[in-house]
């Protein structure tokens, strides 16, 4: 466990009353702070760089935690700067994986019409794009290179949540003002599916309307994601991430992990297992679905299956409604419904604990509905 990280997430609740909802989204938010920063060390980034990251992506947490007594503010904001200059393209042919990495820039996936992968960035000194193999590496070429000074917390009986994240705040304003907006990234792939897809970005948008690749990963810290393929493509693995962004995505793979921390997740499609979460964004499903889990902190959580093939079906929320809505024609149910404070509504026969269909919708103070 990160230390630095640990003390930033603890100053963020000292003025809160503890109660089971702040105790639930406090370690909820530890486990996704710690997650987050140990993924950005293994893609790279200095622990400096991983714990800006991580303060940055608290910002959107002050909204939820200003429901609360004695609430705080989050860190100042900073803005980027954008500038265009000549464009720069690529085409590379007989490719089957794709990886990107930005910083602050948009990325646009879509079906090319020739079969080769295309790019271009309307800023001639806005990305490199490289083939090793098989696969194609593009880098958004303005990047975050250290924080300095380093993070040092004054000593103190009390430290003001406000005080924290302005300093670190400002530590990372000052590196902000030397790195520019940059131009959007555009990138056309072949129709038919491909081995690899890697997105990421750190505070650009993220869309996609390819089709799925066998393996597909997006991540935005800050940004949207949004992937509505065109083209009706199976991924064998899909993992989409956003920190302060929404995911939304309508496709279909076998295995699915959808997350955001302080965005909403939106799924539809087909999947053989699904896996979504938010802590403090609404979790929405519609679709077909062997096995699912959708759980919320203080966000709504809602699953609508379409297939009587269903077989696990879970919902979760600390202080979110959780609503089931199951297909017609399904008859071995067994569902667990449970709720502290608020009201529990189930309207399907039970068949016991060795119904086909298992369903469990809990919540401490939301209304639980399974119906």
């Amino acid at each position: 466990m990160n230390q630095t990280v640990k003390r930033i997430v603890d100053i963020l609740f000292q003025e809160t009353v503890e109660n089971d909802e702040t105790k639930a989204l406090h370690e909820e938010l530890m486990n996704n702070c710690q997650e987050h920063y140990q993924d950005l060390i293994s893609r790279g980034l200095s622990e400096d760089e991983a714990v800006a990251e991580v303060v940055e992506s608290l910002k959107g947490m002050k909204d939820v935690i200003a429901q609360y007594p004695k609430k705080t503010a989050g860190p100042a904001s900073f803005s980027d700067n954008e500038e265009a200059e000549e464009g720069k393209r690529f085409v590379f042919t007989g490719v089957d994986t794709l990886k990107a990495e930005t910083t602050d820039q948009d990325i646009t996936v879509s079906p090319s019409a020739d079969g080769a992968v295309h790019i271009w960035c309307d800023d001639a000194e806005g990305m490199k794009a490289e083939r090793v193999g098989n696969e194609v590496r593009i880098t958004g070429a303005k990047k975050m290179e250290k924080i300095a000074p380093n993070f040092q917390f004054p000593e103190g009986e009390e430290i003001s949540i406000s005080g924290i994240l302005n300093m670190v705040g400002k530590a990372i304003r000052n590196v902000a003002t030397n790195i520019q907006g940059g131009a959007p990234i555009f990138i056309e792939v072949p129709d038919g599916q491909m081995k690899e897809i890697e997105l990421n970005s750190r505070s650009g948008d993220i869309e996609c309307s390819c089709a799925m690749a066998r393996k597909m990963v997006v991540r935005s810290t800050s940004g949207d994601v949004t992937l509505e393929p065109v083209t009706e493509k199976t991924a064998e693995k899909l993992i989409v991430s956003t920190v302060s962004g929404d995911a939304e995505v309508h496709g279909s793979a076998l295995e699915g992990e959808i997350s955001s921390m302080s965005g909403s997740v939106t799924v539809d499609g087909v999947f053989e297992t699904l896996e979504m979460k938010s802590t403090s964004g609404d979790v929405e499903f519609n679709g077909s679905v062997l096995d699912t889990t959708g759980s919320a902190i203080s966000g709504d959580v809602s699953i609508t299956v379409e297939n009587t093939t269903v077989k696990n079906i879970t919902g979760k929320s600390t202080s979110g409604d959780v609503e089931i809505y199951l297909p017609r024609g399904l008859h071995s149910v067994h569902a667990e419904c449970s709720t502290v404070s608020g009201d529990c509504c189930s309207r399907v026969s039970d068949a016991g604990m060795n119904a086909e269909v298992k369903i469990s919708a809990k919540s401490i103070s939301g209304d639980v509905t399974v119906e």
